[in-house]
């Protein structure tokens, strides 16, 4: 037998005192006189036996119901058998290191209690225990056996990282361990775990796998002073419009996780030269979205940083941003056979636009890697080749407007539009063409019209292409016919495709003519500058463009401060992009705004951020714990609270501590023995 707590057991040492008093029985004597005392002594002789068995019956209850109460306190446990005794026990650690480990605890911060609990385990165990100790990182490194002193190295270097990872995730790990290790033979038993983390509600947690190498657990909950939690969540523009002099708002969605509202949180906001302070009004558990109305008063990168003050969790209180503010923009127009010159002389109106048209045998020479906008002007037949090229473009984020000819080859056509998620065309119609409606609730008309349009004059239409869906059609319908068929529909997602459905020709419409043309013309080139991403999440799958020389043989870096990385650089269509997926790119990078270098030039700019998966602070109960894991077929040893723990009851893992409630049994037993004693043993 072995015990939990065996400093309690010091407490027998009291029942020394009801022994000495039952000895030496100090009582105070009183003399009476009598004339003869042999009746007395008569008297006395015969009650003297009796009345000694009761004290003696009494202390014997008294000691053993004290004796009792003081070994549940100490919680007696059996060990394993002999022969599982033989093999060297191993004890899986796993500490969560993500960055809701940072909050403040009784005893600090909850990783540093974490670090110190994990490495008190070593304490108390045998010398030849073997340890395996992972976190969130999950790497091949941590897949070692540990000695004891390797062990308590590897707790000393673990720090906070910004992987999220989810309950299943890390069963998975330690499951695919375990048959691992059985299957080299390194193991016999199944080795349980210690799992010390302030379990974060996630996705998985029900989980609904099966971990048959898995065979106990023995969570130990850390539990911060204050759950709540502020942080900047995301941020996002009103229009993607970013040119020089332009207006712009940017919107920020603040969260406050705590019981208690937050009044007039001060959001910082840092754009180039830009700096304002913003005040948020945070309900508890909920958010608030601020707007900032600003204009675009420089050209180049304008680098941005949003922060909120916090307590705790710092990580996700600042959020980094960038984007080109452009004083220019490229169109290419590829002329077909009943190209009209109108397209061309409305995007030379306005200087941000520079255009070039080409015919469509030239346009497969061109770079469009620097185009922003690809219109297709009146053209009847679309080659193959150059419907790919568009399609990859089209997939590099950038927009093309079609505008078709009047006798149109539906095959090349359809071969395109069905690339670029568009509806198909299907013969033609001349009835019910009369323009009767402006879906103007749709986002591209945002900033179009001031208030609602009425009265607007719309163009006349002789004949259009019946345009159908399909079921790789992702569009929506911008205006309509009075037929219900679409006249102008765009793609939906994050790139942009655009669709006429009828010829600029004069026997197909008077579309020229009218203001709409110049209109819908002039804002989808305004919509169509291409923008690199705003951010980057580190260790994220997002890439990021490059323009740059793919030929150097030099590296790209990553510089801020004192960080400098080389990230992983691939061509995906002929341009070059950049990914900060990884752990290495989690293990160096820190969130901020980078400045992406090759041959000592800068080339561009990179802004990350953390994942806010773990800024969502909200603990799962401890029977939430319970039940997620045996669920998973995973016996659950003890779960304790890290402020409350001992070492020593997690190192005979496996084993049971039920036995000290038959001592508590034991102990109730003989008080109501020591009771029945005092009120029936009258003799």
């Amino acid at each position: 037998m072995k015990w939990v707590y065996p400093e309690f057991l010091f407490a027998l040492l009291v029942l020394v005192i009801p022994i000495l008093i039952h000895l030496f029985h100090f009582r105070k004597y009183k003399t009476i006189y009598f004339s003869s005392i042999a009746f007395v002594k008569s008297v006395e002789q015969q009650q003297k036996n009796p009345r000694k068995i009761k004290h003696l019956l009494i202390l014997i209850s008294r000691v053993l119901a004290f004796t009792c109460l003081v070994i549940a306190f100490a919680q007696p446990y059996f060990p394993n058998s002999d022969a599982t005794k033989k093999d060297v026990q191993l004890i899986g650690v796993y500490i969560d290191n993500s960055f809701s480990m940072s909050r403040i605890g009784g005893q600090g911060e909850l990783l540093a209690q974490a670090k110190e609990l994990a490495g008190s385990i070593v304490d108390k165990a045998p010398r030849n225990t073997q340890y395996v100790l992972f976190t969130n990182e999950l790497s091949g490194n941590e897949k070692q056996t540990l000695t004891k002193v390797k062990f308590t190295d590897q707790v000393r270097k673990v720090n906070y990282s910004p992987i999220y990872r989810s309950r299943e995730e890390i069963l998975s790990y330690w499951n695919q361990w375990v048959e691992d290790a059985q299957k080299e033979g390194n193991i016999q038993s199944k080795p349980s775990l210690i799992y010390v983390s302030d379990f974060q509600k996630d996705n998985s947690t029900v989980l609904t796998k099966k971990f048959k190498s898995i065979s106990s657990v023995s969570p130990l909950i850390l539990t911060p002073q204050n759950t709540g939690n502020l942080y900047v969540d995301t941020i996002w523009f009103e229009t993607p419009i970013q040119k020089l002099g332009s207006a712009q708002t940017l919107s920020i969605r603040v969260v406050n996780t705590g019981k208690e509202a937050v009044e007039s949180a001060v959001v910082s906001v840092r754009i180039g030269k830009l700096k304002r302070d913003l005040f948020a009004e945070l309900p508890a558990n909920g958010a608030d979205t601020l707007h900032l109305n600003y204009f675009n008063q420089d050209a180049g990168i304008a680098k941005g940083k949003i922060a909120i003050n916090d307590k705790q969790m710092t990580q996700d209180d600042s959020f980094f941003f960038n984007y080109e503010v452009k004083k220019s923009s490229s169109v290419l127009i590829v002329n077909g056979e009943d190209a009209v010159e109108n397209v061309g002389v409305v995007y030379r109106l306005d200087d941000f636009y520079r255009i070039k048209e080409v015919s469509t045998n030239q346009a497969s020479q061109e770079n469009l890697e620097a185009v922003d906008l690809i219109v297709l002007n009146g053209l009847n037949q679309i080659p193959s080749s150059l419907s790919n090229e568009l399609a990859a473009y089209y997939d590099e984020q950038g927009a093309i407007l079609l505008i078709p000819g009047t006798n149109v080859s539906p095959s090349g056509w359809n071969a395109l539009l069905n690339k670029l998620n568009l509806p198909a065309i299907s013969g033609t119609q001349t009835v019910g063409l009369g323009i009767q409606k402006l879906n103007i609730k749709d986002p591209f008309f945002r900033g179009v019209f001031e208030g609602k349009p009425e009265n607007i004059s719309l163009p006349a239409v002789a004949k259009a292409y019946r345009l159908l869906n399909n079921s790789k059609t992702l569009s929506s319908s911008l205006i309509n016919y009075q037929n219900g068929t679409p006249f102008f529909v765009k793609s939906i997602g994050k790139n942009n495709a655009y669709l006429f459905s009828t010829s600029l020709k004069p026997e197909f419409s008077t579309f020229t003519s009218n203001q709409l043309f110049s209109t819908l013309l002039l804002h989808a080139g305004n919509l169509s500058q291409r923008q690199n991403p705003y951010y980057l999440i580190i260790g994220s799958d997002a890439s990021y463009p490059l323009a740059m020389n793919t030929s150097s043989e030099n590296p790209v870096h990553l510089k801020q401060g004192t960080i400098d990385f080389i990230p992983v650089t691939f061509t995906k269509n002929k341009r070059p992009y950049l990914s900060i997926q990884g752990l290495e790119a989690i293990r160096i990078l820190e969130a901020g705004n980078y400045s992406i270098s090759q041959d000592g030039k800068v080339k561009g700019t990179l802004s990350t951020n953390y994942n806010r998966l773990e800024s969502q602070t909200q603990e799962s109960s401890p029977e939430e714990i319970k039940k997620s894991f045996e669920q998973a077929g995973i016996r659950v040893n003890s779960m304790q609270d890290g402020s409350n723990w001992n070492s020593a009851s997690l190192l005979e893992i496996g084993e049971s501590y039920d036995s000290w409630l038959w001592f508590v049994f034991f102990a109730g037993i003989f008080v109501l023995c020591e009771m029945a004693l005092l009120i029936f043993y009258k003799k």
